[in-house]
């Protein structure tokens, strides 16, 4: 947790904070959380779980905090599918007991991040690639968070309005602003339009605000 990461050409990697806190910022690229050692069967994840991410699909909302009945520590549940451009809010949190309602196998614990993830193909550094199907179950450890870029004059300033955005927005409106994308949609092109420069400065990650975080 204490490796700082500077990579942010990364179209479905994470970067958030935690507690309302603006320090640290944490990361998790995408090629870290779609490998198949987090991937986690259907079965495995609680039953209380899988019914909010259907009603995460149903309402669009992004994600949501799960509580764990034995005190203020719990996971974050995402739905990937549904962080867009514009702020999003995260529903209402549920509350389950994980000594009761864990699915069959691996179990779930503190601070960990389930995403339920969308069809797609990451590539990592390295060239090699990994495939995500629509519906599959990732479950990101705490452990495997990165510090970045700690000191915050550094930090691309798209990233630093994006997470202001979320906690002034939280802040005002009192409900948690939880995800963002800084990108905008692909642009799908007449065939006769060239395509356009890249922007000398851009960001190609989700934001998060995972301000039920308590730790």
């Amino acid at each position: 947790m204490t490796c700082q990461i500077t990579h942010i050409d990364d179209r479905r990697g994470f970067v958030f904070t935690i507690n309302r806190e603006a320090d640290p910022v944490y990361q998790v690229e995408s090629s870290a959380w779609t490998q198949d050692a987090y991937r986690w069967s259907e079965k495995e994840i609680p039953k209380a779980i899988r019914d909010k991410v259907v009603e995460l699909e149903q309402t669009g909302k992004p994600g949501a905090f799960v509580r764990f009945l034995q005190g203020d520590v719990g996971v974050y549940v995402i739905c990937e599918k549904n962080i867009k451009i514009l702020p999003e809010l995260a529903d209402m949190e549920i509350s389950v007991d994980p000594f009761r309602e864990n699915g069959s196998g691996r179990k779930l614990s503190p601070y960990d991040i389930v995403i339920q993830a969308k069809e797609g193909t990451v590539r990592a550094a390295n060239g090699e690639s990994q495939t995500t199907r629509a519906g599959d179950y990732y479950v990101i450890p705490c452990q495997t968070w990165g510090r970045f870029i700690v000191e915050e004059p550094h930090r691309p300033d798209f990233v630093e309005i994006t997470r202001k955005m979320l906690s002034l927005l939280e802040e005002l409106h009192g409900h948690d602003f939880l995800s963002m994308s800084p990108d905008k949609p692909e642009e799908a092109l007449p065939p006769n339009q060239a395509a356009p420069q890249p922007a000398c400065f851009g960001i190609t990650c989700y934001v998060l605000n995972l301000s039920r975080f308590t730790r």
